[in-house]
């Protein structure tokens, strides 16, 4: 199984500890839409890891192009609030350790 797919697989099961070998120590998620960066302590602090926590919904997870160095991820998602969006996700990777995440998305309706 390649990794894109065991951090699609975590992050649906809200498998912390999955999520944290999986992600170097120094990870970085780029938030374009409010222009900040979210490390990884911060990350696996944020109540979508409770069980009984919000949960996001991905339809139709494909990855489009992973190797050592790179994954491309698209689905489509429905968030607590209600809104869907289409995400598209690139990975920087790092020794079998995801160490940079950027999305893009776009609204449905």
């Amino acid at each position: 199984m390649g990794l894109m797919k065991k951090l699609h697989d975590a992050f649906q099961t809200k498998d912390v500890k999955a999520m944290d070998q999986l992600m170097a120590d120094d990870f970085i998620f780029v938030r374009h839409q409010s222009g900040t960066q979210v490390t990884k302590s911060e990350m696996l602090g944020w109540d979508w890891w409770n069980t009984d926590g919000p949960t996001a919904v991905m339809r139709d997870f494909r990855v489009i192009y992973e190797n050592d160095e790179i994954g491309v991820v698209h689905s489509f998602n429905e968030y607590p609030d209600g809104s869907k969006e289409a995400l598209m996700a690139v990975y920087n990777i790092r020794d079998g350790q995801v160490t940079r995440s950027e999305t893009g998305a776009t609204p449905l309706k």
